[in-house]
């Protein structure tokens, strides 16, 4: 799920139910539709969540082959 935080001055303003028209104030924190909305606009930053985000998988390691004698 997206987060962001919206950094917009005079703040958002989006109507996610379609009629009612909502206003989302400086520095405060959306999620799901809203946030991709905000973002798309350039109205807001995406926050990192490093619970949500994937990490890379290191590969095992491998033991060496030792030198035939």
């Amino acid at each position: 799920m997206t987060t962001a935080k919206i950094t917009k001055a005079d703040g958002y303003r989006c109507a996610p139910d379609g009629v009612n028209v909502k206003t989302f104030a400086l520095g405060e924190t959306v999620s799901g539709k809203i946030a991709e909305w905000a973002l798309s606009d350039k109205a807001a930053s995406r926050m990192f969540d490093p619970r949500t985000d994937t990490q890379a998988m290191t590969p095992p390691e491998t033991k060496r082959k030792g030198r035939k004698k």
